[in-house]
C-alpha cells in the first residue's frame, strides 16, 4: 500500500494529489478526454464514468469461472481521475472509487478532509489471460495409473534420469562422501510458447524467474508451439564453503574461501571444543553451537581431550567473539535434529541416557528406539506445472534436508544462520518470522503478475480444483484474489479466508470419502486408504488440490478447517515417526501388536505377514512384504512383522494420497523454513489457536483415582487449575490439550462432546496417581485422560507438568 498523501489502489499503486475544497479545474487524462461527473453511491463508493478511449483490454470482463494471470501492459496510458472525498472519510481512511471499468481504493492523505478533491493517477489497464490449459494432469512415478494420475512419458523419464546423472556427478565432485546423503532436489523444466514469427534455428528471448534467457527454437517446431526447456544448472561453488571435517589445533585452519552469495558473504564464527570422551577418529559427535545443536566429524589423528575447531556462519547483524568454547548439552534419550558441519544439512540423531550419540539399530527393529521419517524425491511430471516425486520411509538418521531456501535458480534467499537463529525463538516469534520470509522474499510483487480466481458457491469444490489445478508452481506464490460470482464484494482478505475455510471444510468431510474421523479422537482426520472406492476417477487430485491449498493457505497466513492426526504433521515437517505413533492411528491394533512381546511363543498365534484392511464393508488381505503370505510370525522375526506394520499403517497403505498431499503442499512451501517448527507448532499455525473456554473444560473434566473422591477441590486439582487459568498462555493451553487428547481442536460445542477412541462422548478426565507410579504428568490420548502425580507442593506440579507438555513434541523420555 502507497503513502497517505501519495497512492490510491486497484490491489496495486495509482498515484493522487490533492486540491483545495473550492476544486482545480476539470483534468484531462494521458489520452485527452475530460474527466466526466460523478456519482455518488451507497457505502461511501464514488463511479466515475470511463474516460472516450481506454485499453481494450481493461474492458475485459472476466466472468467465467477459472483462474486468470493479471498483469500490466506496460506501453498503456494511465489514467487520470478527479474525485471527490466522502465527507463522513477521515484522513487516513481508504474509501472506494470505480474509475472507468476499475474498482480502485483510495487512501484520504492526512492534510485532507471530506468534501475536498483529489486527482488521481491509475496505472495501466491489467491484461487478464486465463489458464486455457486447463487441469494439469498428475503424473504417477511408479507406473500405476488410476485416480487421476497417467504413467510417466519416455521423453519425460529421460529428463529425470539425466537430471539424476548431472546432479550425482556434480554432488561427488562438490562433497565428500557420506552415507547420510539425501537424494538431491530436482532442476525444474519449464513450459514456454514459442512466438509469432520465430522460424526453426531462430532464437527468442523468456523469462524465468527474473532472469532472461535466450531459447533457440528446434526443427520441427513452429510459433505458437509449446516448448520444454531446462535452463542450465547455477555454476557450483569454486571451493566448499566449509570444512569437511572439524580441524585439530595442532595444526593451521585450512578453512577454504567461497564464492560470495548476491547478498553478500555470511559472516562465520569459529567454534572450538573438545572431543569428548569415547570418541574416535572419523566418529560424529553432537553438541550446541549458538543455540543449535552441531554434528561434528571427529578429524582423524584427533584423540579424546584434544581441541577441535570448526565454523559457522551466522547472521551478519549478530556481534560475536571470534572464537568461543562450547560445552556439551544435556538433551538425554531422543530424537534430536542436528546441523552436519560436512555438508550444512539438518539431520535427525538419536541420543542415549548419556547425552551422546547413540549407535544405530538398523540391523533388528527396537519398538522403544527405532523411528523412520518419510523421504520425498522429486521428480518432473508430464507436465511441467505439475511435478512428481517418489515417496518411501527411511530410518531417521539417514535423512537430511537443506539448511537454506534457494530459488530455481541455485540463488540462496534465506540462510542458515537466520533458520538457526529462528530455531531458537518462542511459537510467536517463529510463526511472525516465517511469515514475514513468506511476504517479503518469496512472494511475487503484485506489480510482477497475480492471479484472480472465479468461482461459483455453488460449484465451490469442482470451480476451485479446476482453478487451482490449472496453475504452475511459480503460480502459487503470486498474491490471489478471489471473486464469488454473482456476488458483490472486493476481496481485501475476507473473501480469501472464506475460501481457505470453506474448501477445506468441504474436503474434510467424511462424506466424500477422503478422510475419515480417526478412531482414537473424532476431531482429528485419516487418510481414507479407500478413498479409490470413493472417488475413482480423481481421489489423488483431491489430495493434490488439498496439499497445494493448504500450503497456500499456510504461506498467506491464513488458517484451514480441518485437524489431521499426529504422524501427519510429522509427515509434512519429516519428523521421525516411532512405534508409539501407532496407537494415535489405531489404538486397538497397537494394544494387540505390543501384547505379541509378552507371549512366550508367538507361533502359537498362527499369525503371517499379512493384514486385512476392510474396504468399504469388502476384506481385502493385504502382505505386509512380498511373499507375506507364506512367511510365519515367530519370536525371531516378530520385531520384522512389527516395523511392517508400523511402515504399513503410518504410510504404506495411503502412500499414493499421502505422495500427492506432500506434494501439493511442496509445490508452495519450502521444507527448510518449516524446520523451525515441531508438529503441535504445526499444527496452531495450521488451524489456529483454539478458543479454550476454561469454565467449559472444568464443568466437563471427570476426575479418578485418588481425586474420585474430592474431584476439582482436591489440593492438587485445585492447583492444576489455577496454573492453567492465570499462569498458562493460550499456546501452552492449547498445547496441555495437543497432550492430553492428540489434538488441539475443540469441539464446536465444547468439552462436553468430546468423544474418545470408541466413538463416544469421553470427557477430559484427571487421574490421580502417586509419585511412585510416575514422577511426571502421563498422558492417554485414547481416553482424553492425565494421569496427574498427587504432588506436594504447588511450584513441583507446574515445573513437572511444563516439562511432560515440552517434551512430548521431541520424543525425549523424561522418566
Amino acid at each position: 500500500m502507497g503513502s497517505s498523501s501519495s497512492t490510491a489502489r486497484h490491489q496495486g499503486n495509482s498515484s493522487i494529489s490533492n486540491s483545495s475544497a473550492n476544486g482545480y479545474p476539470a483534468t484531462r487524462n494521458r489520452s485527452g478526454a475530460t474527466p466526466q461527473p460523478r456519482r455518488s453511491t451507497p457505502q461511501g463508493r464514488i463511479i466515475v464514468p470511463p474516460p472516450a478511449s481506454t485499453n481494450s483490454n481493461a474492458q475485459n470482463v472476466i466472468s467465467r469461472p477459472g483462474a486468470y494471470s493479471i498483469s500490466r501492459d506496460g506501453a498503456g496510458p494511465t489514467q487520470v481521475f478527479r474525485v471527490q472525498i466522502p465527507y463522513e472519510v477521515r484522513p487516513g481512511q481508504e474509501f472506494q472509487v470505480i474509475a472507468g471499468t476499475r474498482t480502485v481504493r483510495v487512501r484520504c492523505p492526512m492534510e485532507s478532509r471530506g468534501g475536498q478533491y483529489l486527482q488521481i493517477t491509475v496505472p495501466p489497464d491489467p491484461i487478464a489471460r486465463p489458464h486455457t490449459q486447463g487441469m494439469a494432469v498428475l503424473t504417477s512415478a511408479t507406473g500405476e495409473e488410476g485416480g487421476g494420475a497417467v504413467r510417466m512419458t519416455a521423453e519425460v523419464m529421460a529428463v529425470n534420469e539425466q537430471q539424476q546423472q548431472q546432479q550425482q556427478l556434480q554432488q561427488s565432485r562438490s562433497s565428500p562422501p557420506s552415507n547420510n546423503s539425501m537424494p538431491p532436489s530436482q532442476t525444474p523444466t519449464y513450459m514456454v510458447t514459442v512466438p509469432p514469427g520465430i522460424r526453426p534455428g531462430m532464437q527468442f528471448a523468456v523469462d524465468i524467474e527474473g532472469q532472461r534467457m535466450m531459447v533457440t527454437c528446434p526443427a520441427n517446431v513452429q510459433a505458437g508451439m509449446n516448448l520444454r526447456i531446462l535452463p542450465p544448472a547455477p555454476p557450483p561453488p569454486s571451493t566448499p564453503l566449509l570444512q569437511s571435517n572439524g580441524v585439530s589445533l595442532d595444526r593451521p585452519p585450512e578453512f577454504q574461501s567461497s564464492s560470495l552469495p548476491p547478498s553478500g558473504p555470511p559472516m562465520m564464527q569459529m567454534f572450538e571444543v573438545v572431543v569428548p570422551p569415547g570418541v574416535r577418529p572419523n566418529q560424529p559427535f553432537s553438541l550446541l553451537a549458538n543455540g543449535q545443536r552441531v554434528l561434528v566429524t571427529c578429524p582423524p589423528h584427533v584423540r579424546p581431550g584434544q581441541k577441535i575447531r570448526f565454523q559457522l556462519p551466522i547472521n551478519n547483524t549478530e556481534q560475536n567473539s571470534p572464537s568461543v568454547q562450547l560445552s556439551y548439552d544435556s538433551i538425554k534419550d531422543g530424537w534430536a535434529r542436528t546441523i552436519r558441519v560436512i555438508d550444512m544439512k539438518f539431520q535427525w540423531v538419536r541420543m542415549n541416557e548419556n547425552g551422546e550419540i547413540a549407535p544405530a539399530t538398523h540391523s533388528r527393529f527396537d519398538i522403544k528406539h527405532s523411528a523412520y521419517t518419510r523421504r520425498l524425491v522429486f521428480l518432473e511430471g508430464n507436465d511441467p506445472r505439475m511435478r512428481t516425486g517418489l515417496l518411501e520411509l527411511v530410518n531417521a538418521d539417514e535423512s537430511c534436508v537443506d539448511s537454506s531456501v534457494k530459488n530455481s535458480l541455485g540463488v540462496e534467499v534465506v540462510r542458515y544462520s537466520e533458520i538457526s537463529e529462528a530455531h531458537t525463538r518462542s511459537y510467536e516469534e517463529k510463526a511472525a518470522w516465517f511469515q514475514e520470509i513468506c511476504c517479503k522474499r518469496l512472494r511475487v510483487d503484485w506489480n510482477e503478475g497475480h492471479i484472480r480466481i472465479n468461482i461459483r458457491r455453488d460449484h465451490l469444490l469442482h470451480d476451485s480444483i479446476e482453478a487451482v489445478m490449472s496453475l504452475g508452481r511459480e503460480d502459487l506464490r503470486k498474491i490471489w484474489r478471489f471473486e464469488f460470482l454473482g456476488e458483490v464484494g472486493i476481496d481485501a482478505g475476507g473473501l480469501a479466508r472464506e475460501f481457505y475455510e470453506l474448501v477445506t471444510q468441504s474436503i474434510f468431510d467424511a462424506d466424500t470419502g477422503l478422510w475419515l474421523s480417526n478412531s482414537t479422537n473424532q476431531m482429528a482426520m485419516r487418510i481414507n486408504p479407500a478413498s479409490e472406492i470413493s472417488c475413482p476417477e480423481d481421489h489423488l487430485i483431491y489430495f493434490r488440490f488439498l496439499g497445494r491449498v493448504m500450503g497456500k493457505a499456510l504461506f498467506d497466513g491464513h488458517l484451514v478447517k480441518g485437524h489431521m492426526v499426529r504422524h501427519l504433521y510429522k509427515h509434512i515437517l519429516g519428523w521421525p515417526i516411532t512405534f508409539e505413533d501407532l496407537e494415535l492411528a489405531d489404538e486397538e491394533y497397537y494394544n494387540s501388536l505390543k501384547s505379541l512381546l509378552q507371549v512366550e511363543n508367538v507361533e502359537d498365534m498362527c499369525l503371517d505377514f499379512t493384514f486385512t484392511e476392510d474396504a468399504m464393508g469388502v476384506n481385502k488381505v493385504v502382505e505386509l512384504k512380498e511373499g507375506g503370505a507364506g512367511i510365519n510370525v515367530t519370536n525371531d522375526n516378530l520385531p520384522e512383522f512389527l516395523e511392517c506394520n508400523l511402515k504399513y499403517h503410518i504410510m504404506d497403505r495411503v502412500k499414493p494420497q499421502l505422495t500427492e498431499l506432500l506434494l501439493g503442499f511442496y509445490d508452495v512451501i519450502p521444507e527448510p523454513l518449516l524446520t523451525i517448527f515441531d508438529f503441535q507448532e504445526l499444527e496452531l499455525l495450521m488451524c489456529g489457536m483454539p478458543a479454550i473456554d476454561i469454565d467449559d473444560w472444568m464443568k466437563n473434566t471427570s476426575y479418578q483415582g485418588y481425586f474420585e473422591q474430592l474431584g476439582e477441590k482436591s489440593k492438587t486439582c485445585m492447583w492444576f487449575w489455577e496454573i492453567v487459568r492465570d499462569e498458562f498462555d493460550q499456546e501452552t493451553r492449547a498445547r496441555l490439550l495437543q497432550f492430553v487428547t492428540g489434538t488441539s481442536g475443540v469441539p464446536s460445542r465444547g468439552f462436553s462432546v468430546l468423544q474418545g477412541n470408541d466413538g463416544n462422548i469421553r470427557q477430559f478426565c484427571i487421574n490421580g496417581v502417586t509419585k511412585e507410579y510416575s514422577l511426571y504428568p502421563k498422558s492417554h490420548t485414547c481416553f482424553n485422560r492425565i494421569d496427574l502425580p498427587v504432588y506436594s507442593t504447588k511450584d513441583e506440579l507446574r515445573d513437572k507438568l511444563k516439562i511432560a507438555i515440552a517434551t512430548s513434541a521431541t520424543g525425549f523420555d523424561i522418566e
